[in-house]
């Protein structure tokens, strides 16, 4: 007789890894969820539970591959009569799924009608709203076409927004521009909300400004965007109408626009931002005075460490400058604050010490609350233990469990589940950082650095930023793995390195991913000379950020990163450079951030 610890393996193997597929798709991870689904799919009898794997099986394909692709599966799922699904279950199924050319039959053999004209309005919208453009531009296309047609005017629309989404902006404001006018008021709202983008986008500020305005005085609901998305356009617009002048270099107009902004909406969640913007633009006009006065302000508010370092660095306070390193910690201004004071040979605050006895994984993780956890990894059910721990890591759960957590995921390699942990329950602080800034790759990390000449804490930092060290990753744009790259990118980049097959093919392999991220940023970092340009041409591409520094040249790093007109790439750059300045710290080196060094002009190179 078989042994029965042997004979019920594959399938404790197979049930592990349809609960990791479900977990997959929860964290945006579909690739991995087709991956894990279809094995499981294969190794479970026929059954419910098979069934199951066919449901999940189908969302997956439909998020990685599109309607038709998983057009098979959802009829299997949908038709399977060992799945009991409840009807708000199939009904998720029955919106998420887009028919095929020749009409399904349903578990009673009736024959499914094609959708109506608004039903596949509606499932354009439940798709933009899951970030699904490609499919929901393809839906609101076939609405009008439907019998009975969809509206018109909501059904351009979509399609407008489905292509701005998708990077098509001219086309979406070929679109949009006749809808103008609309006698719908979300439809008119939403048609000019999109050629204010692109009017922002081409540099056309006036048009820009006048448009967003329009948008902030209405309130109807926009078709697409949802309730809660409709209800922010009037706050987010009003904000850009104001904030464009200062993006156009028009800084005395800006300042009395951002202050108008402040006084009206004192309670949005931007007005901080204005008042700040407000204070960075009289700074730009030359205003050294009203520039603190507005700096002074701030101090006490949400962004205390920004206002506290500028207020200093302008007026040259050694207090300000140190307030503004305690207040922020591991963080870009906390960063440039103790690197000022240290040109101004003037001591820093202390570090606050770890209160941590041991460093995470240094030894075998100790039970806690986590038996079932530890059980399973013993039994090398390295998936199933993860999934555990993910569900214990909750809000409200015992500070010293959640510490266990960490342990436990670092034990079992998965920088990526401690990461997020630490960040979501512990926060930013001495004793959690060796969580919140991971150092995994040991083996392959030192001979990606030493081939590109990169520093390895910059390339953690990158990663980290990008990825969250998770391999899986995948963004809407399409971007893959560690360092989040375009399959076009690592193909040109396996092209200069004379990779003979497509790199794009293994960009979820770290042993792929990681050099030629690492290729990536060295070929930037070559043509920018320094990391935060090539930080940014990273982040944005290379031709945005040398048209930024062809008219920036000479400006000290600090006041650089601060003038990067994409928010986001502003961001991103503070983030990874403060993180890679961690990073070095924790290994005992000395910080490199100079915020007093000038950005030069770029060189010839990589352009892609």
């Amino acid at each position: 007789m078989a042994n029965p610890a042997q004979a019920t393996e594959p399938l404790c193997d197979a049930l592990a890894g349809l609960g990791g597929a479900a977990e997959a798709l929860r964290r945006g991870q579909p690739a991995a969820g087709v991956h894990l689904a279809r094995t499981a799919r294969a190794a479970l009898p026929r059954g419910p539970i098979q069934a199951q794997a066919t449901a999940i099986l189908a969302l997956a394909l439909l998020r990685t591959q599109g309607p038709a692709e998983a057009e098979e599966t959802f009829a299997a799922a949908l038709a399977a009569p060992e799945l009991d699904l409840t009807p708000s279950m199939r009904g998720v199924l029955e919106r998420a799924r887009r028919p095929a050319d020749r009409p399904a039959e349903d578990r009673s053999g009736r024959v499914t009608p094609e959708p109506t004209g608004p039903e596949r309005l509606q499932r354009a919208e439940l798709l933009l709203q899951q970030g699904q453009p490609a499919s929901a531009l393809a839906e609101a296309e076939l609405a009008a076409a439907s019998s009975p047609p969809a509206p018109a005017a909501p059904a351009t629309l979509l399609q407008a927004i489905a292509l701005a989404a998708l990077g098509r902006l001219d086309e979406a404001s070929e679109l949009a521009l006749p809808l103008s006018e609309s006698g719908e008021a979300g439809v008119r709202r939403g048609a000019n909300w999109l050629l204010a983008r692109a009017a922002s986008r081409a540099g056309r500020t006036g048009e820009a400004t006048a448009r967003y305005a329009s948008v902030a005085e209405g309130q109807a609901l926009v078709p697409g965007l949802g309730e809660r998305r409709s209800r922010d356009l009037a706050d987010e617009s009003a904000y850009l109408s104001a904030w464009l002048w200062y993006d156009a270099g028009q800084f005395g107009r800006a300042v009395s626009r951002l202050d108008a902004f402040a006084r009206a909406r004192p309670a949005s969640p931007r007005a901080a931002d204005a008042r700040w913007f407000a204070a960075w633009a009289s700074f730009r006009t030359g205003d050294r005075r009203a520039a603190q006065a507005r700096l002074q302000r701030l101090e006490s508010g949400p962004l205390a460490d920004a206002a506290l370092y500028w207020h200093g660095r302008l007026s040259g306070s050694r207090e300000r400058l140190r307030r503004a390193a305690i207040a922020g910690g591991d963080g870009w201004y906390g960063w440039l604050a103790r690197r000022r004071l240290a040109q101004l040979r003037a001591p820093a605050p202390p570090w606050p010490a770890i209160d941590l006895p041991a460093q995470p994984g240094s030894s075998s993780p100790g039970p806690s609350q986590l038996g079932e956890a530890v059980a399973l990894l013993s039994f090398g059910w390295r998936e199933a233990a993860l999934q555990e721990l993910e569900s214990k890591a909750q809000r409200g759960t015992e500070r010293a469990t959640v510490l266990d957590i960490c342990r436990l995921a670092t034990f079992a390699g998965e920088p990526a589940l401690a990461l997020r942990v630490a960040r979501d329950l512990l926060g930013q602080a001495r004793s959690s950082e060796r969580w919140l800034y991971p150092a995994p790759f040991e083996e392959l990390l030192p001979a990606v650095s030493r081939a590109t000449g990169l520093d390895a804490a910059l390339l953690l930092a990158l990663v980290r930023r990008e990825s969250g060290f998770s391999p899986e990753a995948r963004s809407l744009a399409g971007a893959l793995g560690l360092g989040q790259l375009l399959p076009s990118t690592a193909d040109r980049l396996g092209a200069l390195t004379g990779l003979a097959t497509a790199p794009a093919l293994g960009l979820g392999d770290p042993a792929t991913n990681l050099p030629l991220a690492a290729l990536y940023l060295g070929l930037l970092r070559d043509r920018f000379g320094n990391d935060a340009a090539a930080l940014a041409a990273y982040n944005a591409g290379p031709a945005a950020p040398a048209a930024w520094i062809g008219s920036r040249a000479a400006m000290p790093l600090d006041e650089w990163v601060e003038n990067v007109p994409y928010k986001e790439t502003r961001t991103y750059v503070k983030a990874v450079l403060s993180a890679r300045e961690v990073y070095r710290r924790l290994e005992g080196l000395p910080p490199l951030l100079d915020p007093a060094a000038l950005v030069t002009a770029p060189g010839e190179g990589v352009a892609f």
